[in-house]
Parts: structure tokens; C-alpha cells; sequence
């Protein structure tokens, strides 16, 4: 029993990190994506450029408005020449250079940087696409032998990632023979130089917060031949040589992550095959015991041999809960070891337990122990500790009770059954969280690659589950004995929960029933059990011959004292519990930086 409630331990622990990891990672993100982004570059003969920014945000909160901040630090300046929005599937609407009111826009600019606020309020689920227009002045410079235009066109300043990039440089001129392109940004870009059209065409899936994307461009000066911001000096070859080295090292990475990625792989596939074979040959060489299985029986008379408590914790395999500790203390005031009694105490109603012989309950010793002075005290004092308890020594009182009955329990249960059927349930959960590993890397590997991964992955996880749960069921928990008194308990236990179809006065006679009530009660079925009697019996004959009659049927305070015990002692425990809940041309990016303007840019929402 106990090795079910570890796994149960385990799996809740497992989910509980996995919930806390997703919930800091939502607490820690704000609550707006962008996708997609877009960027486009104008180039003009004079070497200065005319963008258009244009973004999507969606919002799962609500925000007064957007901003932008452009960096103009190594280039003459810059102006905003205009701001639209679209919000959800609306028209575009231009904004207003305003102090008040809705879909407005406020400008702040330096030397260094220019920045842009767009008022327009929106709402979780508010999709907002926003456009900024900005002339740039100087962002290309005519070297004696090249123009080069270095920009850092996605700027660090972003604090949420970018989703589905696009950013395209459109020359002044084509086609563009010599032109030259390399990206500096996530290795998972991609940079497609089109000479015929003068353009260059960058590409990301995402960009992760606080990181450039940088540009960095050569080809001819006739290209910018109006171009006012030159310079004597040759600098291709210096340029080329920089890149080269920066293309180097991006390659030697990517190949270094492939490596990586493809050992990972194979790893993980030799050590799903070891994991399975081994498995196998684990599970041939270790056998379950078997045992014969009594027919099953639909409706059990006879009192079982065993305590309440123990009956519920064979009958569902788990530790016993507050009904079966309300089940014990009936039995422990039918066997007159304790008496209970209804008391009013400073205008509350409650039950005076009294200890009036050997008390073999766990937790009535320990209640006893701290609270029994005289040898008595009442639900009401219990409630009143529990509600002090730092220690939560009333839970502990519990726990210790049930520990107690599962080590009565255990003596019908097969513990190296038991053993068997954790082994498989850890082999199944082992072959999941490496199949799904094994599937996750083999993404990174190649796409066909994935798709055969993921088929034969999910067909080798399903065989297994089905292999396992089907073994797992035919390992019995119980041993023989054991397999006939659980059989035995769940006929009694149907039988009570049928009572209605029953005529108790011709199944036995009250002095039976008498001790068939305190099963009642660990079941939760004393109420509809007790409401029988007294009518196949009549309700003054069960008064005058049933000793433990207070304990089932309503009194001065309209409910049983059973009903009362079960409320308090659960509301302690419960109580008790929480106390204390603590080279240029087309291909991917390179890293690093060729020391181009812009990497100040950035923006968000407010």
C-alpha cells in the first residue's frame, strides 16, 4: 500500500514542478506576443533609408498602448513620418499627433535615439498591428572601393521575443552585381541575397528577447552615387576579411551543434533499445506469484474478520480516511472502551469522548494523552488544538493511525507483487520520458528524420503501456487469503450499499447488526444502513435493543453522534494539516557583430 501511495507521491511531485516551471515562466513573461514582424528598407541614391516597421501584438491583458524606440547613434539622424494601427480585423487607422484621447502618438528624440508612444488601449484578446514609418539620414557610407550600409536593423531593446521575421533591404538600383550580404543575429536565420532585384531578404523563426539582428552590406558605390557621406580610404577588403572570420566561426558552431545534436540522438537510441531489451529480459526473469481466485461473490452476510478500518484500506488499496476512523471509535464505543456523549459547551454542541476501558485506537491514545485530562474530553477541545497546532501533531496522530492499519493490511498483501507492479509502472513511465526525448532531439536532426522518430517512437510507447497495464493486471496484490477476504469485504460492502433491497430483521437479528454498523460507518453508509433498520425493525424496538443506538440515529441535537464524531474529527485533522501549508551570399546567419549602428532599438507595450 505504501509503495502505491509513493508513486502517487512521485507523479504529483513531477507534476507539481512541471505546473510551477510553466507558472513562473507565465509570471516572469508579460502578457503579449508579437507575430509577425516585419521590416522594410528603402535605400535611396543619397544613402539615407525609409522604413516601414509594421508588428502584431497579442495581448492577454489589458495595456493602454504601444512604443518603439529607434536608435540613431552612428548615423546624421532620423524623423518619424507617420504611425497607423489596426486593431483586431478593423480598418488602418492613422494616428494623430495629440496630447489626449485614443490612437494618438507622442515623439521624444535626442541625438542618440528617437522614441515613439502610440496611445490606443486594448483589451486581453485585442490584437493590435501597428505600423511606424521613420526617415533615417547617413545610413550607408561610399568607401574608394565599396558602400557599405553596417545596421543593426532588430535593435537588443526588445524584452519579449519576436515571432515570424521578415526584414528586407530594398537598393535604390538594379541589378546589383557585386552586392554582398551577411546577417549577424540567432544561427537559425537565414539571408537570401537576390542581386537581379538589389535586395536582400532576411529571415527568422524567432528572435529571442534583448538579441540585434545585424545587416551588413557591400556593393558598388554607382548604387548610392548621390551619396553626400564618403570616405578616401578602400574598405572591401577589410570587410570581406571580418566576415569571413565571423562566417568561420557561426559555421564551426552550427557544426559543432550538429554534432551535438546527432550524438545526442544516437545516444538516446541505443539507450531506448538497451531500456526496452532490458526490460524484457527483466521482466522474463522475474515472475509474479499466483494465486487461485475465489468465484466472485455479489452479496457477502457475515461480518469480515478484520477491524473496520482494515476492510476499507483492503478494499480500496489505500490508507483508510476519516469515515474508517469514524468506523473504529463506533466499534470502540460498541466494545465499551470509550463512551460518547452528546454535550452542550459554551453554546456549542458537541460529543464528550470518555475512556471507560483499554483504549487500542492509535489516534484516541494520543487524543487521550494530550487532552484527556480526567480521562475525557470533547470534539470541541480536539477542534479547539488542532486549530493551535503548529506542529500538526493532531495529522500526525492520523497518519500514525493509518500506518497502523496498513501494517495490519499488509499481512494480506503480497509485497513482492506489490514490488513487481511499481517495477513495471516505473519501466512504463522510464520508456515515455525517454521516447519523448528521443522524439524531441530527433526534430533537430532533420524533418524526415522526426516524422519516422515520431511514428515508430509512438507505436513502440503505446505497445508498451498496453504490454505493461495488461501484466500489471494480472499480477494480484493480494495473497490467497488475502484475495478471499477482499472478495469477501466487497460482497459486504455491496450488500450494505443494496440494503434498500433487503429485509434486515430476516438477515440477522439486532445484536448483529449491532456490530455490522461500525462497517457501516467506514463505508459512509451508516445513515441509509440505521434508516433501514428502524424500519424493517421498527424505531422502538432498535431504541430499547441496540446498545449503540445514540451513535446512528438523531438525538437532542438532530444529528447522530456518529455524524457529529466523523464532521469533528475530519475538521480537526483537516485543520491540523493546514496549519503550517508553507561569404556574402544567400545562407544563414553569423554571430557576433560587425559594429553596426542601431543595436540600441527596441520596443514594447504599456
Amino acid at each position: 500500500m505504501r509503495y502505491r501511495q509513493g508513486v502517487w507521491w512521485l507523479l504529483g511531485l513531477i507534476l507539481a514542478l512541471i505546473v510551477g516551471c510553466q507558472m513562473t515562466t507565465i509570471n516572469a513573461a508579460a502578457s503579449y506576443t508579437i507575430k509577425p514582424f516585419r521590416m522594410n528598407v528603402d535605400v535611396t541614391r543619397r544613402g539615407d533609408a525609409n522604413v516601414t516597421e509594421t508588428m502584431t501584438y497579442h495581448f492577454d491583458d489589458d495595456y493602454h498602448g504601444v512604443y518603439n524606440v529607434q536608435d540613431l547613434r552612428g548615423i546624421q539622424g532620423g524623423r518619424l513620418t507617420g504611425v497607423s494601427t489596426r486593431l483586431n480585423d478593423g480598418g488602418m487607422r492613422p494616428a494623430r499627433a495629440v496630447d489626449s484621447g485614443d490612437s494618438r502618438y507622442q515623439v521624444s528624440q535626442s541625438n542618440q535615439r528617437l522614441k515613439v508612444k502610440v496611445y490606443r488601449a486594448v483589451s486581453a484578446g485585442d490584437r493590435l498591428q501597428v505600423t511606424y514609418r521613420f526617415h533615417l539620414t547617413g545610413v550607408v557610407t561610399n568607401y574608394a572601393d565599396t558602400a557599405e550600409l553596417n545596421w543593426k536593423l532588430i535593435g537588443a531593446g526588445w524584452d519579449e521575443p519576436l515571432h515570424n521575421v521578415r526584414l528586407t533591404i530594398q537598393l535604390p538600383t538594379q541589378p546589383v552585381k557585386q552586392l554582398q550580404a551577411w546577417t549577424h543575429g540567432p544561427l537559425t536565420g537565414h539571408t537570401a541575397v537576390q542581386s537581379k532585384t538589389g535586395r536582400v531578404v532576411m529571415t527568422i523563426p524567432e528572435n529571442p528577447a534583448n538579441t540585434f539582428v545585424e545587416s551588413h552590406l557591400l556593393f558598388p558605390t554607382q548604387v548610392t552615387a548621390a551619396n553626400p557621406n564618403t570616405r578616401a580610404q578602400n574598405r572591401r577588403a577589410a570587410a570581406q576579411k571580418q566576415e569571413a572570420k565571423l562566417a568561420a566561426d557561426a559555421n564551426a558552431k552550427r557544426q559543432q551543434q550538429r554534432w551535438l545534436v546527432v550524438g545526442g540522438y544516437v545516444a538516446l537510441t541505443v539507450g531506448l533499445v538497451a531500456l526496452l531489451a532490458g526490460s524484457y529480459h527483466w521482466m522474463r526473469h522475474h515472475p509474479a506469484n499466483r494465486y487461485p481466485h475465489p468465484i466472485p461473490v455479489d452479496h457477502f452476510f457475515d461480518v469480515p474478520g478484520v477491524a473496520p478500518a482494515v476492510a476499507v484500506a483492503l478494499l480500496n488499496f489505500r490508507s483508510p480516511d476519516t469515515d474508517a476512523l469514524s468506523g473504529e471509535l463506533m466499534m470502540a464505543a460498541s466494545r465499551h472502551e470509550i463512551k460518547l456523549e452528546p454535550v452542550r459547551e459554551k453554546k456549542h454542541d458537541t460529543v464528550r469522548l470518555t475512556k471507560t476501558g483499554t483504549v487500542t485506537n492509535i489516534f484516541l491514545q494520543r487524543a487521550f494523552e494530550r487532552l484527556g485530562s480526567l480521562d475525557s474530553f470533547t470534539l470541541r477541545d480536539l477542534k479547539q488544538f488542532a486549530k493551535k497546532d503548529k506542529g500538526s501533531r493532531v495529522s500526525h496522530w492520523f497518519k500514525e493511525w493509518q500506518d497502523q492499519v496498513d501494517e495490519a493490511a499488509e499481512v494480506y498483501q503480497d509485497g513482492d507483487n506489490i514490488a513487481i507492479r511499481q517495477r513495471l509502472l516505473g519501466i512504463a513511465w522510464g520508456l515515455t520520458l525517454v521516447i519523448a526525448a528521443w522524439i524531441g532531439v530527433s526534430a533537430l536532426v532533420d524533418p524526415l528524420v522526426f516524422k519516422l522518430s515520431a511514428g515508430l517512437g509512438l507505436v513502440v510507447l503505446f505497445g508498451s503501456w498496453t504490454y505493461i497495464s495488461r501484466q500489471r493486471r494480472q499480477i494480484d496484490r493480494n495473497t490467497a487469503e488475502g484475495l478471499v477476504l477482499r472478495n469477501e469485504i466487497g460482497g459486504f460492502r455491496r450488500m450494505l450499499k443494496d440494503i434498500g433491497h433487503f429485509n434486515t430483521a430476516k438477515i440477522g437479528d439486532l445484536i448483529l447488526w449491532e456490530q455490522i454498523l461500525p462497517y457501516a460507518a467506514a463505508f459512509g453508509l451508516a445513515k441509509q444502513v440505521a434508516d433501514k433498520l428502524a424500519i424493517d425493525f421498527g424505531k422502538d424496538v432498535v431504541a430499547g435493543a441496540l446498545v449503540a443506538y445514540p451513535l446512528y440515529y438523531p438525538g437532542a441535537f438532530n444529528l447522530s453522534l456518529g455524524d457529529m464524531v466523523q464532521t469533528s474529527i475530519a475538521g480537526a485533522i483537516d485543520t491540523s494539516a493546514n496549519f503550517s501549508s508553507p561569404s556574402g551570399g544567400s545562407g544563414g546567419f553569423s554571430g557576433g557583430s560587425s559594429g553596426g549602428f542601431g543595436g540600441g532599438s527596441g520596443g514594447g507595450a504599456f
